[in-house]
């Protein structure tokens, strides 16, 4: 299945952004990101975009990550736009992974997502969902959280969301986690529900979306 073309436009219009910033006279201090690993169901999507519209960031969610990564078109010119910025992160980066014994895999696409989260990460004013982007950029970089809720809140999220009967939706809940468990460990060989690799959890069953972004954003504040 193809991919909608509104991705391409958020995509352009975020490469159109920064290069707009780095011709300003005096570029505006880089605002950091906020990246976000979230347990299925948790909302995180929805808390992302809420995070976005009130920090006037751009919004990246795994959808539009993978398709820079999958891209190479796309993918290129975000890196080459960001190029300067970019190739001593991007190269710590890459060294810190391959010391873990990281091995590339999938047609390269490991290399090309933190290629594009490192990209991200230098652009700034972006919030991230999901793909290792806690994993891949500093706490210099972003404000790195995880998005949690108790596995019943999850379940009934996924049910509303896509429709199914609660059994049906807590399959998938399941199929996700796992899904999830098993990217990060092959890609970063971390445990993605390790709480040292973030700066703050956040629950949006007891917090609320609402909530929860607002603490976010006083995180946010009160690291920059």
């Amino acid at each position: 299945m193809s991919l909608p073309r509104s991705l391409d436009r958020i995509v352009d219009h975020q490469i159109g952004r920064w290069h707009l910033e780095a011709r300003r006279p005096s570029p505006r201090p880089r605002r950091p990101c906020i990246a976000l690993s979230a347990l299925p169901g948790a909302g995180a999507e929805e808390l992302g975009q809420r995070l976005a519209e009130h920090l006037g960031y751009a919004f990246f969610s795994i959808e539009i990550v993978d398709h820079i990564a999958r891209k190479a078109g796309v993918q290129r010119e975000l890196v080459e736009g960001m190029d300067e910025r970019v190739r001593g992160s991007l190269a710590a980066i890459l060294d810190g992974l391959t010391g873990r014994n990281l091995r590339f895999s999938e047609s390269d696409y490991v290399s090309r997502l933190v290629r594009v989260i490192t990209a991200l990460g230098e652009g700034g004013s972006a919030v991230i969902v999901g793909r290792g982007s806690p994993y891949i950029l500093g706490p210099d970089r972003a404000l790195r959280a995880l998005v949690v809720a108790p596995r019943q809140e999850r379940t009934e999220r996924l049910a509303k969301l896509h429709e199914l009967p609660l059994a049906e939706a807590a399959s998938r809940l399941e199929r996700e986690e796992d899904a999830r468990r098993q990217f990060v460990a092959r890609s970063f060989h971390v445990d993605p529900d390790d709480a040292g690799l973030y700066d703050l959890a956040v629950n949006t069953a007891t917090l609320g979306i609402g909530g929860a972004a607002e603490l976010l954003v006083e995180a946010l504040r009160r690291r920059a």
